[in-house]
């Protein structure tokens, strides 16, 4: 997307320049092996859309590569026509364009695409996509839990050989160690330190030893993605509520009984006390608000309003809000401007919702400190080009929304100069402590 306007021209060459710091991704790796045009394009975000416009069953077909991809794509051209100009289908024609020379997807540009797959499992194409993009550093949240020499990627940091994606640092996975339905739960979370825990105690414990071997790996902040499995409503309940389902769990190892109430209130505490962890090794939280991935999702529980209570709480622990709380942007950026210690993370939005993105911009500029808002954040695994088709979007969003203000003469060319440099590395290189140059070529 762009304006027809000299100062849009002006800045989107300016801000094209800057370096990126990639806030959010999930790339345990390089790339996968691309297997056919199909699974070239529309893996990932694109397929929530076919689903919304072809039904699960029909997308199910459409993105099967043991069905030779001629036969899928009568399905995939008709529903292209219904769903190419959303934001991921945007991304698509971007991908189309800069790797495979097209403007359109149709069966002559997949044939043409078939003989010319990008090895995006070789990390030396990897690493040269993101140089084109700019991207200098890639947060890596790799929740899936990949192994490495047959070992768990928690015991894969704790001693020292997890091998990371091309210019990733480490999230540590948040989620699971307040998510604690069993015996199993309990102690599968300790198995990376060999022991086995006998007590509430013992496991918080466990937990932040485990959290300060990954910060000595070079871990940079936590990631928590809690929305999908709950409402973002914690409560702060005693630790003897807490303890009563722990200790529940600990007696009922040998039996499926489950216990007999509510779970939250061993939840909720055990995430404020993992909050309180994150404040003492001084690592911000990252936490998944708005839009959740897949379709017949509920998002009202995952509006970021809801965490009031927990970022009023822990005044002294950095918050970094994802996805532009999407889309429940008024709450979102009340979040930022009222509290100290909350940033802005428009990490996935850009491609949600461009448009979204675009007004965004403009009214977090007149209402939130531009030094508390991050641009972009791929979060698509191990798709580089979309990665590079996505950086592109986020900066054309910004150029668009940036001209606008100039225009109206809400900002100088300077000062619009200025927020762009703060959004796009400034602001994520100070709030996770980053070297921009770690990863330069």
């Amino acid at each position: 997307m762009r304006r027809k306007t000299v100062i849009f021209d002006q800045l989107l060459e300016t801000i094209n320049e800057l370096p990126l710091v990639d806030c959010h991704d999930h790339t345990n790796k390089a790339g996968p092996v691309l297997k056919d045009p199909i699974h070239t394009l529309v893996e990932g975000y694109f397929f929530t859309d076919l689903a919304s416009v072809i039904s699960d069953e029909a997308t199910a077909f459409v993105t099967n590569t043991e069905i030779p991809w001629e036969d899928r794509w009568p399905m995939l051209e008709k529903a292209w026509r219904l769903t190419k100009n959303t934001g991921y289908g945007m991304m698509l024609k971007k991908v189309l364009r800069e790797f495979y020379g097209s403007d359109e997807l149709t069966i002559e540009t997949m044939r043409s695409m078939e003989g010319r797959l990008l090895q995006l499992e070789d990390p030396q194409v990897f690493e040269d996509i993101l140089e084109k993009a700019n991207i200098k550093i890639r947060l890596a949240d790799i929740w899936e839990d990949p192994y490495v020499d047959g070992k768990p990627a928690q015991e894969s940091v704790l001693d020292g050989t997890l091998r990371m994606a091309p210019r990733a640092k480490l999230t540590i996975p948040l989620r699971d160690y307040h998510r604690v339905f069993s015996y199993e739960d309990i102690q599968s979370h300790m198995k990376p330190l060999k022991r086995t825990v006998t007590s509430l105690d013992e496991y918080l414990a466990g937990c932040f030893e485990i959290f300060k071997a990954y910060k000595r790996f070079g871990a940079v902040a936590f990631k928590d993605q809690t929305a999908y499995r709950r409402r973002l409503n914690y409560g702060n309940p005693t630790k003897g509520d807490a303890e009563k389902i722990f200790n529940f769990y600990l007696s009922s190892q040998r039996t499926a009984e489950q216990f007999p109430g509510s779970r939250q209130a061993l939840d909720d505490y055990l995430f404020h006390e993992l909050l309180r962890m994150a404040r003492e090794i001084d690592l911000p939280v990252q936490l998944h608000t708005g839009l959740l991935a897949g379709t017949r999702q509920d998002v009202s529980g995952a509006n970021a309003i809801l965490l009031a209570p927990i970022l009023e709480q822990h005044r002294d622990v950095r918050f970094d809000l994802f996805h532009a709380n999407w889309p429940y942007g008024g709450e979102w950026l009340f979040l930022g401007k009222n509290y100290p210690n909350v940033y802005l993370n428009f990490c996935w939005a850009n491609i949600i919702d461009p448009l979204y993105c675009q007004n965004l911009f403009q009214q977090a500029i007149s209402c939130v400190p531009a030094g508390k808002i991050f641009l972009f954040g791929a979060d698509l695994g191990g798709y580089a080009t979309h990665a590079w088709a996505h950086a592109q979007m986020a900066r054309e969003n910004l150029a668009i929304a940036l001209s606008n203000l100039v225009e109206i003469d809400y900002l100088s060319t300077d000062e619009a100069k200025d927020i762009a440099i703060l959004w796009c590395y400034e602001n994520p290189v100070n709030f996770f402590n980053l070297d921009l140059h770690e990863f330069s070529s």
